[in-house]
C-alpha cells in the first residue's frame, strides 16, 4: 500500500509538474511552438508510481528550481524529508533555499528555522543553538526559536541560559514560567555536589516564591542543613516535605530518622510516626511502604506498619498465610515480617518505583524531569508493590 508519505511526494510532483507545463505553455507561445512537457517531470511521476519513492525525491531535488511559485513546494518537501528521518536531504533542501540570494525577511527566517529544526533532529545542537539564536529577534518566529533554544538547553544541561531565554520568554508573554525554578534547583544540586554550599544556597533563593520548584528546593535545603550537621533544622524541612506530599515519604523517611539518631533524638522520631498515624491513619501503608523500601527494620512504629500492611492486604496475606503468622510467638513473627519485607522490596527494586502522572512514564530512578512528554515535578514514587509478578 502507498504510504501517506508517497502520495504527498505525488502531490507535490504534480503541483510541480503543473507548474512546469503552465511555464511551457506560455514561453512557448511567445514563440509559436505547441506546449512540452518536461521529460524529467514525467520520469518523476513515473518513479512515483512505479513507488519508487527515493529516486524520485532525489530527482525531484535535483530538478526544483526556487522560485515564488516553488517555495512552499520546497519547504514541504524539506519537511518531508526530516519526517521520513532522512534529514541531510532535509538539510539539502533548506540550504538550497537560503542560497537564494532575494528571499524576503520572513521567507529568510522560515528557512533558517526549518534548518535549524533539521540540525536538531541530526543531533547537531551547536549548529541548531547558532540559527536558532538568530532568529530570537525574528518578528514572526522568536517565540519559536526561544521555545527550541530551551529544548536544546535542558536536553545540554546548559542550565543558566535556559533561565535567561525563560526569562525573555516571560517578557514575550507577559507571564512567569514554573520552569525557572527547576533551572535554579539543578545549579544548586550541581554546586552542592562540588561542595560549595553557599553557591548551592544562593541559587535555591530563586526557588522559595515558586510554587513548581519549591518542594525540590526544599529537599535540597535539607540535604544541605544534614550536611552541615544542623539537624533540627533538617528535620523540620525533611517534615515540611511530609506534610506537602506523602508521596515523598519514600524519599524522605530514611534521611529523616538518620537526622533524629544524629542528634540524639531516637526516641521523638517515633514519637513523630505514632503522630503522623493518629492524624492520619492511613498513612500507616505509606509508611510500610518506606520502611520496607529503605529496609528500615528498628524502628517499632514502623515494624508495626509493616506488620499490618502483611495482614491487611488480603492477596499477600494468603500467600504468606498471615494466620498461622499471628499464632507465632512475638520474636518469631518479628523475624518472619523481616523475611516477607525482604521479598517484598526485592520485588519492587526489580520493578519500575517511579512514574509519571501526565504521560504513565515509568523508571527505577528518581527524576525531576519527564523525558517522556518534557514536563516537570511530574514523577512520583510508585507506593505499592506489584505482588502480580509473583502470581504469575
Amino acid at each position: 500500500m502507498p504510504t501517506d508519505a508517497t502520495f504527498l511526494l505525488a502531490a507535490l510532483l504534480i503541483i510541480a509538474a503543473a507548474s512546469g507545463f503552465a511555464f511551457k505553455i506560455y514561453s512557448d507561445r511567445d514563440r509559436d511552438l505547441p506546449p512540452r512537457i518536461s521529460a524529467d517531470y514525467i520520469r518523476g511521476l513515473n518513479l512515483v508510481l512505479s513507488r519508487r519513492t527515493d529516486e524520485a525525491l532525489e530527482l525531484f531535488v535535483q530538478m526544483a528550481k526556487v522560485d515564488d511559485d516553488t517555495l512552499e513546494t520546497h519547504f514541504a518537501l524539506g519537511h518531508l524529508f526530516r519526517r521520513r528521518g532522512e534529514v541531510e536531504r532535509a538539510i539539502r533542501v533548506h540550504q538550497n533555499l537560503l542560497a537564494r540570494p532575494n528571499l524576503n525577511e520572513t521567507q529568510r527566517h522560515q528557512a533558517l528555522f526549518s534548518l535549524a529544526e533539521d540540525y536538531l533532529g541530526a543531533g547537531l545542537f551547536d549548529r541548531a543553538e547558532q540559527l536558532f539564536s538568530e532568529l530570537r529577534e525574528s518578528p514572526t518566529l522568536a517565540e519559536a526559536a526561544l521555545e527550541k533554544l530551551v529544548h536544546i538547553y535542558e536536553r545540554e544541561s546548559e542550565w543558566q541560559k535556559a533561565i535567561d531565554v525563560h526569562r525573555k520568554l516571560e517578557m514575550s508573554r507577559g507571564s512567569k514560567s514554573s520552569q525557572v525554578a527547576h533551572y535554579y534547583c539543578e545549579l544548586a544540586e550541581s554546586a552542592r555536589a562540588s561542595g560549595d554550599r553557599r553557591l548551592a544556597r544562593e541559587h535555591l533563593k530563586n526557588t522559595i516564591r515558586s510554587e513548581s520548584g519549591a518542594l525540590r528546593g526544599t529537599l535540597i535545603r535539607a540535604a544541605l542543613s544534614q550536611e552541615e550537621k544542623d539537624y533540627g533544622q533538617a528535620i523540620a524541612l525533611y517534615e515540611q516535605v511530609i506534610d506537602a506530599d506523602r508521596h515523598f515519604i519514600t524519599e524522605v523517611l530514611s534521611p529523616l530518622m538518620q537526622c533524629y539518631r544524629d542528634s540524639g533524638s531516637s526516641a521523638e522520631f517515633e514519637s513523630y510516626l505514632q503522630g503522623l498515624i493518629a492524624k492520619d491513619a492511613t498513612l500507616q501503608r505509606d509508611l510500610a511502604f518506606a520502611a520496607v523500601i529503605g529496609d528500615i527494620t528498628d524502628s517499632a512504629a514502623l515494624a508495626s506498619c509493616v506488620e499490618r500492611f502483611v495482614f491487611d492486604n488480603a492477596v499477600l496475606a494468603s500467600l504468606v498465610n498471615a494466620d498461622e503468622l499471628k499464632t507465632l510467638a512475638p520474636e518469631q513473627r518479628r523475624r518472619a515480617i523481616e523475611r516477607i519485607a525482604q521479598g517484598l522490596r526485592q520485588i519492587a527494586t526489580s520493578s519500575a518505583r517511579y512514574r509519571c502522572s501526565s504521560c504513565g512514564y515509568s523508571t527505577q530512578r528518581f527524576i525531576w524531569h519527564c523525558p517522556s512528554c518534557k514536563l516537570w515535578e511530574t514523577v512520583r514514587p510508585i507506593q505499592s508493590f506489584p505482588l502480580e509478578t509473583v502470581l504469575s
